[in-house]
C-alpha cells in the first residue's frame, strides 16, 4: 500500500500513513508517541523538522566550513523524508534544490556569529532538532539541540582560546552552561569522543561519532601526471599546532643530493606565518620554497595530485581531512601519529613522531628515494579512501536526529 502526501506546514506537520490514519505531529515538542509510529519496512514514520545553523558556509576553505556544506548535501541525497531548513549567512550557496530542503538566508548587516547563531533560529520557527555543525549552543529553545564539537584543541592548547570579548561575555551571560542545554553531541573521530567524555560532563550515551568522508567524484587521482618539477606538498592553516615548521627543518635536512631534486610547496593561511617565513630563510631553502597562500578547490585538487609525497605534521586533530583528501588524489602520504589521525590514515600512510623532525626527514628520504613505496602507498591510500564517504556521515547524523528526538 502506498503512503499518502504530505501537508509540509511549517508549524504542524501532517502525514498520512498507509494505515488510513492520520497523525499530527507537533514540531518543536520533541514528543512522539510509540503508537503513532509504523514498522520502517511497511509504513512511513513521522516527518519531522530539522533546522541547521550553517553560519560557517561563510568560511569555505577551512574544515568547518567544507564539513558543514558536505553535509547538508549529502543529507540532501540520503534522506528524502524529513523537512530540512538551512539557515544561511549568505545568498550564494552551492546546494541543489530539493523538496524537502528550505535554504534561507538571514543577514544581520551590523552583526557577526555570535549574535547570528543565537537570532537567526528563532526566525525558523518551531523544530524537532536544532543543530549547530560547530562548537556552539543556543540561548533559546524550540525543540532539542545537537552540536557538532570538531575537537577539544581549546581547552587542550589554551593559548589558541579565543580572547574574551564582549561578544563572548554576552553568549557566556545568555546561554549559561551548555553542557546542561545541549541533548546530543556529535563528533567526528574516536579520539575526539574519548577528549570529549574526559572533559566535559557528557554521558557517552550522549556523545555520537559520524566520521567525515570524501568526495571521491572530486577528489580522486589525475588522468595522467604532468611534467614538471615534483614536489613535497603541504596544506595547513594558521594554527600554531599544525606544526610546519617541522616539515620546514626535515626538508632543510635531506641530504643535499635528494633536497635538490626537488620544491616545498606550502598552501594555506600557513603561508601568512612570519615565523614560518623565517625559518625557511634561516635553514637556507627560500629557492626551493613556494608558498602558494589559500587556493582554490580546484587548485588545492590539482597540487594532492601531481606531488610525490603529502606530508601532515599536526600535533593535534579532531580528524585531519586533508590526509582523507590527499589519499583520495592518489598522493603518498605521510603523517603525526598523534590524536586521531591514525583512525583516518591506518595502514595507508607513514607515521611520524610530530616532535622529531629528523624521524620526519628519514620518512621523507624514504619516500622520496623509492618509486615502489610511493606506488604501494598510493594504492594503500585509494583504497583507504574509498571507506569514507560524506553519504555515510549523513545517514548517521540522521540517526542522531532521531535518537535525540525519542530520547
Amino acid at each position: 500500500m502506498r503512503c499518502g502526501s504530505i501537508a509540509s506546514n511549517p508549524v504542524r506537520l501532517m502525514v498520512r500513513v498507509s494505515c488510513h490514519s492520520t497523525v499530527r505531529s507537533p514540531v518543536g515538542t520533541g514528543a512522539r508517541k510509540h503508537s503513532g509510529f509504523c514498522h520502517r519496512r511497511a509504513f512511513q514514520r513521522n516527518i519531522v523538522k530539522i533546522v541547521i545553523a550553517a553560519w560557517h558556509l561563510k568560511n569555505p576553505h577551512v574544515g568547518i566550513g567544507r564539513y558543514t556544506r558536505e553535509l547538508i548535501d549529502a543529507l540532501g541525497r540520503v534522506d528524502r523524508t524529513n523537512h530540512y531548513e538551512i539557515l544561511l549567512p549568505c545568498v550564494e550557496h552551492p546546494f541543489t534544490a530539493r523538496p524537502n530542503m528550505h535554504y534561507r538566508v538571514i543577514r544581520f548587516p551590523l552583526f557577526r556569529r555570535r549574535v547570528w547563531e543565537q537570532a537567526a533560529p528563532l526566525l525558523a520557527g518551531p523544530y524537532d532538532v536544532l543543530h549547530f555543525p560547530y562548537d556552539s549552543c543556543g540561548a533559546w529553545k524550540r525543540g532539542k539541540f545537537v552540536t557538532t564539537i570538531h575537537d577539544m584543541k581549546p581547552l587542550l592548547f589554551p593559548e589558541l582560546r579565543a580572547r574574551m570579548n564582549l561578544n563572548r561575555r554576552i553568549e557566556e551571560w545568555l546561554v549559561g552552561d551548555r553542557w546542561k542545554t545541549i541533548d546530543h553531541v556529535v563528533t567526528i573521530s574516536e579520539h575526539s569522543r574519548r577528549d570529549l567524555l574526559a572533559h566535559v560532563p557528557l554521558r557517552p550515551d550522549q556523545v555520537t561519532v559520524t566520521p567525515l568522508g570524501l568526495d571521491a567524484g572530486r577528489f580522486r587521482p589525475a588522468e595522467r601526471r604532468r611534467e614538471g618539477r615534483p614536489y613535497v606538498f603541504c596544506v595547513a592553516g594558521s594554527d600554531p599546532t599544525k606544526n610546519v615548521g617541522c616539515l620546514v627543518e626535515a626538508f632543510a635536512m635531506l641530504p643535499q643530493a635528494l633536497r635538490d631534486g626537488f620544491d616545498l610547496l606550502l598552501a594555506g593561511d600557513v603561508c601568512k606565518r612570519m615565523d614560518i617565513r623565517a625559518a625557511i630563510e634561516r635553514f637556507g631553502i627560500s629557492g626551493q620554497t613556494k608558498l602558494v597562500g589559500v587556493v582554490s578547490d580546484v587548485e588545492l585538487i590539482a597540487y594532492y595530485q601531481q606531488a610525490t609525497v603529502f606530508v601532515f605534521p599536526s600535533l593535534y586533530e579532531g580528524f585531519g581531512l586533508p590526509v582523507l583528501e590527499a589519499m583520495g588524489c592518489g598522493c603518498p602520504v605521510i603523517a603525526s601519529n598523534t590524536s586521531s589521525l591514525p583512525e583516518v590514515a591506518g595502514n595507508a600512510a607513514l607515521l611520524m613522531d610530530p616532535r622529531q623532525s629528523d624521524q620526519l626527514m628519514r620518512e621523507l628520504t624514504r619516500v622520496l628515494e623509492s618509486p615502489s613505496l610511493q606506488a604501494t602507498l598510493r594504492t594503500r591510500g585509494l583504497a583507504r579512501a574509498n571507506t569514507f564517504t560524506w553519504d555515510r556521515t549523513a545517514r548517521e547524523t540522521v540517526a542522531v536526529y532521531e535518537r535525540t528526538i525519542e530520547s
